[in-house]
Protein backbone atom coordinates (compact mmCIF):
# COMPACT_ATOMS: atom_id res chain seq x y z
CA UNK A 1 0.00 0.00 0.00
CA UNK A 2 2.83 2.26 1.08
CA UNK A 3 4.03 1.37 -2.70
CA UNK A 4 1.19 2.64 -4.39
CA UNK A 5 0.87 6.21 -1.92
CA UNK A 6 4.23 7.01 -2.97
CA UNK A 7 4.13 6.11 -7.09
CA UNK A 8 1.24 8.34 -6.95
CA UNK A 9 2.86 11.13 -4.96
CA UNK A 10 6.08 10.63 -7.05
CA UNK A 11 3.41 10.93 -10.58
CA UNK A 12 1.39 14.24 -8.96
CA UNK A 13 5.24 15.72 -8.36
CA UNK A 14 5.88 15.01 -12.28
CA UNK A 15 2.80 16.34 -13.87
CA UNK A 16 3.27 19.19 -11.67
CA UNK A 17 6.50 19.50 -13.13
CA UNK A 18 5.16 18.97 -16.43
CA UNK A 19 2.73 22.17 -16.38
CA UNK A 20 5.50 24.05 -15.26
CA UNK A 21 7.48 23.31 -17.97
CA UNK A 22 4.23 22.98 -20.57
CA UNK A 23 4.50 26.29 -22.41
CA UNK A 24 8.18 25.79 -22.87
CA UNK A 25 7.60 22.28 -24.23
CA UNK A 26 5.40 23.58 -26.70
CA UNK A 27 7.17 26.59 -27.89
CA UNK A 28 10.14 24.82 -28.64
CA UNK A 29 7.86 22.30 -30.66
CA UNK A 30 6.77 24.84 -32.30
CA UNK A 31 9.92 26.34 -32.93
CA UNK A 32 11.12 23.20 -34.58
CA UNK A 33 7.82 22.79 -36.71
CA UNK A 34 8.19 26.30 -38.22
CA UNK A 35 12.18 25.66 -38.65
CA UNK A 36 10.88 22.34 -41.20
CA UNK A 37 7.99 24.04 -42.44
CA UNK A 38 10.49 27.06 -43.67
CA UNK A 39 13.42 24.63 -45.08
CA UNK A 40 10.56 22.83 -46.72
CA UNK A 41 9.06 25.59 -48.48
CA UNK A 42 12.44 26.57 -49.49
CA UNK A 43 13.18 23.90 -51.57
CA UNK A 44 9.32 24.13 -53.00
CA UNK A 45 9.29 27.51 -53.77
CA UNK A 46 12.69 29.39 -52.41
CA UNK A 47 11.25 32.97 -54.38
CA UNK A 48 8.17 33.19 -52.62
CA UNK A 49 9.77 32.34 -49.45
CA UNK A 50 13.07 35.08 -49.99
CA UNK A 51 10.43 37.39 -50.79
CA UNK A 52 8.05 36.56 -47.81
CA UNK A 53 11.41 36.95 -45.62
CA UNK A 54 12.96 40.03 -46.89
CA UNK A 55 9.24 41.15 -46.28
CA UNK A 56 9.04 40.41 -42.61
CA UNK A 57 12.98 41.87 -42.08
CA UNK A 58 11.67 45.30 -43.85
CA UNK A 59 8.93 44.98 -41.61
CA UNK A 60 10.68 45.01 -38.57
CA UNK A 61 13.55 47.23 -39.66
CA UNK A 62 10.93 50.55 -40.28
CA UNK A 63 9.61 49.50 -36.92
CA UNK A 64 13.04 49.96 -35.39
CA UNK A 65 13.70 52.96 -37.26
CA UNK A 66 10.25 54.43 -36.16
CA UNK A 67 10.93 53.95 -32.58
CA UNK A 68 14.24 55.34 -32.32
CA UNK A 69 12.76 58.59 -33.89
CA UNK A 70 9.77 58.36 -31.60
CA UNK A 71 12.69 58.39 -28.59
CA UNK A 72 14.46 61.33 -30.17
CA UNK A 73 11.64 63.50 -30.88
CA UNK A 74 10.60 62.38 -27.06
CA UNK A 75 13.73 63.59 -25.96
CA UNK A 76 13.60 66.73 -27.42
CA UNK A 77 10.41 68.02 -25.87
CA UNK A 78 11.37 66.82 -22.37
Amino acid sequence: MEFLLLWIDDLDDAIGALRHLAPRILGFVVALGLFAATGIALLIAPHIVFAIMILALSVSLIEVARRRLRASAAREQG
